[in-house]
């Protein structure tokens, strides 16, 4: 492969669209040129038109003078010789009249759009699958023989194809598998793997490879560095013009505003920066911002020590709900970054060298970004709308590690603010690392030494606390403030942190077999993990396991370490929940940083009671950088929004699909180049597969906006667009399917207030019991006392009263579905309650405990909306056997009723009738409801009565005791009501408090 040869371009800045002449109408590769040609009437028609037509050609040529090898063959890369046209001011905007109004309510929230709307352009051009249509190299042939598969023979032929393409076959397998027997009987169009992978790439384009071979003079490497990329304006204009987005979409930035007309914060489009941002920019510009990310990732385990850099891009416009779906494929490969291994230098001229290969490598394919956001960009979003966009970098997530590369500071400086490492355990917050405190920096140290001169310049940019890079790859791009864009990782900042140091901490203070029992010793549920081997001897944990252990450490711990230990924990998981929030108060921001001060307030109880030690003795500070960079997490969300849509989560899914998966199906020879193409494979075929869909059955490229009754519309935007215009057996997509819903199965049970569906099985797990016998085998001897109890409807509590029915359906299980309580549109997971008879591999059975709505009683607990609640267990869930009725019988549940400790401490001081939580642990207390005979209360409920599934966590004291265990933990007294059990239960919990 040849280096800086150099290579057609045209079709990066080429202006695709329609003729905007009444009387033309026909589709070219480059507008300008063909408006311009006098030999075509078209010239006459655009000078009479100027004002309109002249906004149509693309708005700058970006390229600069670089040899750029492509991998796909020039006769796929070029599509035109298209004309670049250069422009010092935005074009004109046209008038248009279909906006949304600067005024719309959000789930109780006001929102206003920026008055600097977004608008249209000139006439519309074509998204991605229309251009399939005019542009394509194969477009007039599928045209001429009606086969809109070509190069595939036919619908099958091309589902053969597909399906071998996305396997993880390998070439041989591929081979074998079309030499069978049962294939060659109607063998499809292509007799081998070799002849399938050349259809494949003669699909229509989408972005494509380049090669770079880089070269620091003077210095080898032990192999060539060579990187593989896309040209990043290329990519967002093909993510930007996709018309599955076209609908998920902001390009007005706005204000939420709240009853108190205070700020609310969520998706990138609502926080400060995006407001500021526009406020800059021409009349009718479009902000299209560039979210990055980057981590090493290993190859191989154990052997090999191979590892690659991919780099990943999205566009913040994009809805969060749909960008962090894997399914939605917002997140595509950018570059694979070279790791270079040079020879004869020492170790800090190394980390100097792979540094600045690093950021020279950002330079090349991000330069055609920082052009737009200079200048502006012409390109179509989904629907076919041209806007004039500017493309701010606005987010790149990574670990904490590439942060300070991409900052270039050393590891003893924070990459957000201007925190050396002696001030990093401190409560009080340095100013932000601003990109002109590092950009001065960096000519002091230029001063001092020639960057050219590694040893010198690496010398004196460390006594700056800097790395030895002189031209950070942000230095051009636009005002980009490292500040900002370095936003925080859910996953590495906080849930990595926690298991690295508070899990260390607990166990250092209470021992790693007490921490172990205590875990082992909560009651199961359905789809929340079981610590069957405790914590403290695992040697691999995973984020999910993180976030599994924050939920329950701080009930867990709850007297085995000290109260102002407690609190220290207790506030620090507090912060690391509420900075999850999909919407962020004014007062919410205010509850974050609240949490983060109490722990610095306790934090020395831990050090104090044994927490920080290490190999060495004890550690007597809390400088952990992690835990200085979550002071800024409530500054960094004011400007960039919600923190939880820039956690690295997704883009850790898509190191699986789009580097390790790739990676076993190469040689493992060169395999970078191979990953590259096989991901240049792939994508040609999600995009040939929606456009073939939507073409066979004659529906248009276009996807128009429709009244959604669904509720994963907002979260699965191409399952929901196919199902909208395709037959039933036809709009599944693979890879997308959506969560199911209990909300729209004809059987379920709604709540009063629609927030939550019940579903139990068609079939009872025991059909037509007696009462009496269900009453002995479940172990609840006043069954039937409480079903008179609820059957008697005046309760007259006569003893002549006679129950209609003698038999019951029994379920040993329910599932239960709500709608998240931040946003309605949100369907959360199913969950199932259990409540098992008792047996002999469960002496107790095994019942879940439920939160369930409570206006007889006189429950202490109450939303704000007045609505009283109460804790209990489901001991069993049935129907009444009313024989012959039509319809189907309600479905009920006898549940042990719990209530709110009402001790002096868990009690409101001017009114003992509100419960309150309990001090230090910021819990509230449950205990079990006994009558005067010792035996449970219970009552019997109709299912709606129950809001959510809660989680109790027995009261473990000092020391767990002998004999407890997962099975019969929940046969104790006390219980702490575990807010921290997920994230819905801790902002609905909150409302009672």
């Amino acid at each position: 492969m040849s280096h800086y040869q150099l290579f057609d371009h045209s079709n990066l800045t080429q202006s695709a669209g329609i003729c905007p002449n009444p009387s033309c109408l026909m589709a070219f590769p480059d507008i300008g040129s063909h408006l311009s040609d006098p030999q075509t009437p078209c010239e006459q028609w655009a000078l009479a038109n100027l004002e309109a037509t002249h906004q149509d050609l693309d708005g700058e040529a970006f390229r600069e003078d670089g040899e750029l090898p492509t991998l796909i063959s020039a006769a796929q890369g070029a599509e035109g010789d298209g004309e670049d046209f250069l422009r010092d001011s935005a074009p004109a905007p046209l008038e248009i009249t279909n906006e949304v109004p600067p005024q719309v309510s959000l789930n109780g929230l006001r929102k206003f759009l920026h008055p600097n709307v977004s608008i249209a352009h000139g006439p519309p051009k074509l998204n991605n699958l229309q251009q399939i249509d005019y542009f394509d190299e194969h477009a007039a042939l599928r045209q001429s023989t009606d086969n809109i598969f070509y190069p595939f023979s036919s619908s099958r032929d091309w589902q053969l194809g597909r399906w071998l393409t996305e396997s993880s076959l390998s070439q041989n397998q591929i081979n074998n598998f079309l030499k069978l027997d049962r294939i060659r009987e109607q063998p499809p169009s292509f007799s081998s793997a070799t002849v399938l992978r050349d259809r494949i790439e003669r699909l229509p384009n989408i972005p494509e490879w380049f090669s770079r071979v880089i070269e620091i003079p003077g210095y080898r490497t032990k192999e060539p560095m060579v990187l593989y990329y896309r040209d990043g304006l290329r990519v967002m204009e093909h993510l930007f013009a996709n018309p599955v987005f076209a609908n998920s979409m902001d390009f007005t930035p706005y204000q939420l505003r709240d009853e108190a007309n205070m700020p609310v914060v969520g998706e990138f489009m609502s926080g400060q920066f995006a407001w500021e941002y526009q406020s800059r920019k021409p009349d009718g510009s479009t902000l299209v911002g560039v979210i990055l990310a980057s981590d090493k990732t290993p190859l191989t385990v154990g052997t090999g020590n191979r590892e690659m850099h991919p780099v990943l891009i999205s566009c913040a416009n994009i809805s969060a709900g749909v960008r962090m779906k894997a399914t939605s494929h917002s997140f595509v490969s950018l570059a694979y970054l070279p790791i270079p291994k040079f020879l004869d230098v020492g170790s800090d001229l190394q980390a100097t060298l792979s540094m600045r290969v690093y950021h020279l490598c950002f330079d090349i394919f991000t330069s055609s970004l920082k052009r737009a956001e200079r200048v502006g960009h012409l390109m179509p979003d989904g629907s076919g709308t041209v806007r004039f966009c500017f493309t701010p970098l606005v987010s790149h997530i990574m670990d904490l590690a590439e942060q300070r590369q991409a900052a270039i500071v050393l590891t003893n400086q924070s990459p957000t603010s201007t925190a050396s490492y002696h001030l990093f355990g401190d409560a009080a917050q340095c100013p932000p690392r601003t990109r002109q405190h590092t950009l001065n920096l960096i000519n002091q140290a230029c001063l001092r030494a020639d960057p050219n001169d590694l040893e010198a310049y690496t010398r004196e940019a460390g006594r700056l606390g800097l790395l030895g890079v002189h031209e950070p790859y942000w230095r051009d791009w636009g005002q980009a403030e490292p500040s900002l864009f370095l936003t925080p990782d859910a996953l590495h900042a906080w849930h990595k942190f926690f298991f690295d140091h508070v899990i260390t901490w607990v166990i250092n203070m209470i021992s790693g077999d007490e921490l172990d029992r205590r875990l082992q010793a909560l009651p199961i549920n359905v789809g929340v993990r079981h610590w069957k081997h405790g914590v403290s001897k695992l040697k691999q944990v995973t984020g999910r396991e993180h976030r599994d252990l924050e939920k329950l450490i701080v009930p867990v711990i709850a007297g085995a370490v000290s109260a102002d230990v407690l609190c220290s924990i207790r506030a620090l998981v507090e912060f690391i929940f509420h900075v999850q929030g999909l919407l962020i108060y004014d007062d919410h921001k205010h509850t974050i940083d609240q949490a983060l001060l109490e722990f610095h307030n306790y934090k020395n109880e831990i050090i104090k009671a044994g927490g920080r030690h290490g190999k060495r003795g004890a550690i007597l500070h809390f400088k952990i950088p992690k835990l200085e960079g979550m002071g800024r997490v409530t500054y960094n969300t004011a400007y960039m929004g919600a923190p939880y849509q820039y956690t690295s989560d997704i883009t850790e899914r898509c190191h699986i699909t789009h580097v390790k998966q790739p990676y076993r199906q190469s040689n493992r020879r060169n395999f970078s180049e191979q990953i590259a193409r096989f991901m240049d494979r792939l994508e040609k075929v999600a995009q040939f597969d929606l456009y073939t869909r939507l073409k066979r059955h004659g529906v248009s490229l276009l996807n128009v906006m429709v009244e959604e009754a669904s509720e994963v519309a907002n979260h699965y935007p191409e399952a929901t667009w196919l199902s909208h215009v395709l037959p039933q057996d036809e709009h599944q997509v693979h890879g997308a399917a959506s969560r199911p819903s209990l909300f729209q199965k004809t059987r379920s049970r709604l709540s009063d207030d629609q927030s939550t569906a019940f579903l139990v099985a068609c079939k009872p797990h025991h059909t037509s019991s007696w009462i009496s016998q269900a009453s002995t085998q479940f172990k609840v001897p006043e069954l039937r006392a409480a079903l008179v109890d609820y059957f008697d409807r005046d309760h007259s509590r006569l003893s002549s009263y006679h129950l209609a029915f003698e038999k019951i359906h029994i379920w040993n299980s329910l599932r239960i579905q709500q709608r998240s309580s931040q946003d309605r549109t949100i369907l959360l997971p199913v969950r199932t309650l259990q409540a098992l008879p008792p047996s002999a591999e469960l002496p107790t059975g095994r019942c879940n405990t439920v939160l369930i709505t409570d206006n007889i009683s006189g429950s202490p607990t109450r939303d704000s909306d007045g609505q009283r609640y109460s804790i209990g267990q489901v001991r069993m869930i049935f129907a009444a056997d009313f024989g012959c009725q039509s319809g189907p019988p309600q479905t009920l549940c006898y549940v042990e009723l719990l209530e709110f400790s009402r001790e002096p401490q868990h009690r409101l001081d001017d009114d003992p009738e509100i419960a309150i939580t309990a001090p230090d642990i910021d819990m509230f207390v449950v205990k079990r409801r006994y009558r005067d005979d010792g035996l449970r209360m219970a009552n019997i409920i109709p299912v709606e009565d129950i809001r959510e599934i809660v989680e109790l966590v027995p009261i473990f004291g000092a020391k767990i005791a002998d004999g407890i265990n997962c099975d019969n933990s929940l046969e104790l007294n006390e219980f702490y009501l575990n807010h921290f059990a997920n994230k819905e239960t801790f902002h609905s919990i909150l409302s009672y408090q």
